[in-house]
């Protein structure tokens, strides 16, 4: 007996074909028959293929936004802030750098996508530039290490630097200290 599949599932194997293929391979035919179902699996959850992509926009936005944006909850100094939007990044486990990169090569063919990314963009650089600020610089100093800061991660991940984990974190004190002015914090 086949195990019914969830709404997650059906997600989970569109952003796996987002990720492998771009957005044309997000179609009901070729995700079911990855999987392998029928098509009457996807519209018991769905009730299109918009439908389904706007749930991956979702859950883009889910994994690849909100773990920037929880790194001002809470009391912590802004140094520690800094360190942990960083570790966003490092550590690999919330955000999907081949996700991302898929979402925004599907918003080249989308203004609705690309309005979105514009948005995830300016929400990440609002929380580094609220961090940069708290940090004592100037709202101008703080917008532009913001963005200098963002550039140089979505460009690493653009060009397609392949270094090992343990290369980045020998790294990161240097990245810290020439993007921040600081020190990193320890922890």
């Amino acid at each position: 007996m086949t195990e019914r599949l969830s709404r997650a599932d059906w997600i989970a194997a569109a952003r796996r074909a987002l990720v492998e293929g771009g957005v044309a391979e997000v179609k009901v035919d070729r995700l079911a028959a990855r999987i392998p179902v029928t098509r009457g699996s996807f519209y018991w959850h769905f009730k299109s293929r918009a439908e389904l992509l706007d749930a991956l926009i979702e859950e883009w936005r889910h994994a690849n936004v909100e773990p920037f944006q929880r790194v001002l909850e809470g009391e912590a100094p802004p140094l520690i802030r800094l360190r942990r939007f960083f570790a966003v990044w490092l550590d690999g486990r919330e955000f999907d750098p081949a996700l991302d990169a898929a979402v925004r090569d599907w918003a080249r063919a989308s203004k609705r996508v690309a309005a979105m990314v514009r948005e995830a963009d300016a929400t990440r650089t609002g929380v580094l530039r609220r961090i940069f600020e708290q940090l004592g610089y100037a709202v101008e100093e703080a917008e532009v290490r913001a963005r200098v800061a963002y550039y140089h991660q979505v460009g690493y991940y653009a060009l397609g630097i392949a270094e090992s984990r343990r290369v980045r974190e020998a790294l990161f004190p240097t990245y810290f200290k020439v993007l921040s002015g600081f020190d990193p914090p320890e922890g």
